[in-house]
């Protein structure tokens, strides 16, 4: 209901999950989103700050508490709780990157565009929009600091956005492309090519990425490029068989590097294919050591291959990271299932 424009139905239902588990942090999180968006940010700041009580050690209370406060012009409170995000978990790209937007919003440009030089290009579409939003009231003063950043606005690679690219993003969009074909051509028609699929995957035109990576390939365009292109663009289409494919045409110490092999452990685990997976995913969780998802995917994978006492350990370190609900709950299935299957 939330990515759907309900906000306020969203907020109810989340009340519904906090009444039945009254600890349950990320409710709180994703509540506080649904009440900002419904335009209650008293509340919103308030359920975010629960968040944060019961999830102490996590960067994400302090990181949506930034965001709701910076949507509403608060901007130095929400430096203050971004900072401190960035403090809890000095890794993470997205919480620096929306840090570099307080301090854009501050007039503190030098501090900002260092840190939003480093981080912008892993944004993603909401991202995207608040710098968009920021643009027309501050930006325009320093288009000549403005314009670096501007360059470097990619989609997400790694969120799995499934709402439609809104307005400001295809906006950006056309501006990008118009500024930026004339020179693309002059690079032959392998980089217009790259350029026509990067824009394409900006607005979640998938299908046309994939056709431009295509063109780019034939055109001669590097092909590691091309591949993690292709693998991108297939995950976000839903065909993760097609993205593992093109994945694992990268060289071996290409696909070493923890983002790389986070894609293609998701590819993977989504094509079904748990024993491959297993390899990748450990990669990138030994690497994002704040991040979730690969711990719970790859303890998945152990209770697909029936490997009880592995999957166990998986859950554990899942729940060191997120929210105890979630691997206790996973825990549980598991058990329910294994004694099923094997009663002694």
């Amino acid at each position: 209901m939330l990515r759907g424009g309900q906000p306020v139905e969203a907020a109810r239902a989340f009340d519904l999950v906090i009444e039945r588990s009254p600890r349950h942090a990320r409710a709180y999180l994703q509540r506080a989103l649904a009440l900002a968006a419904a335009g209650r940010t008293g509340e919103a700041v308030r359920s975010a700050r629960r968040a944060d009580e019961l999830a102490p050690e996590s960067h994400a209370p302090q990181l949506v508490l930034g965001q709701v406060q910076y949507d509403a012009g608060q901007w130095e409170e929400a430096r203050k709780a971004l900072a401190e995000a960035a403090r809890r978990d000095p890794e993470n790209r997205l919480v620096k990157a929306y840090l570099g937007l307080a301090l854009l919003a501050l007039g503190r440009v030098e501090q900002a565009g260092e840190m939003l030089k480093a981080h912008l290009a892993y944004g993603y579409e909401g991202f995207e929009g608040r710098l968009l939003a920021l643009a027309e009231q501050y930006l325009w003063q320093h288009k000549e600091k403005a314009r670096p950043l501007e360059d470097q606005l990619t989609p997400d690679e790694g969120g799995r956005v499934e709402a439609r690219a809104g307005f400001g993003l295809r906006l950006a969009s056309v501006t990008r492309w118009a500024l930026l074909w004339p020179l693309a051509r002059l690079r032959g028609e392998a980089a217009a090519a790259l350029l026509a699929a990067e824009e394409a995957m900006s607005v979640a035109d998938f299908a046309g990425a994939i056709a431009a990576l295509q063109r780019a390939e034939k055109a001669g365009a590097d092909p590691e490029r091309v591949a993690l292109g292709l693998g991108q663009a297939y995950l976000e289409a839903r065909n993760p068989q097609a993205a593992a494919e093109q994945l694992e045409r990268l060289p071996e110490e290409a696909r070493g590097d923890p983002e790389v092999a986070w894609l293609l452990g998701a590819a993977l685990f989504d094509a079904g294919r748990c024993e491959d997976a297993r390899e990748p995913l450990e990669i990138a969780s030994r690497h994002f050591s704040r991040e979730f998802v690969p711990c719970y995917c790859r303890g998945l994978c152990e209770v697909a291959l029936g490997r009880a006492g592995s999957a166990v350990r998986w859950f554990v370190e899942t729940a060191v990271r997120l929210n105890p609900e979630v691997a206790k709950k996973r825990f549980e299935e598991m058990l329910r299932v294994h004694a099923a299957e094997d009663p002694s």
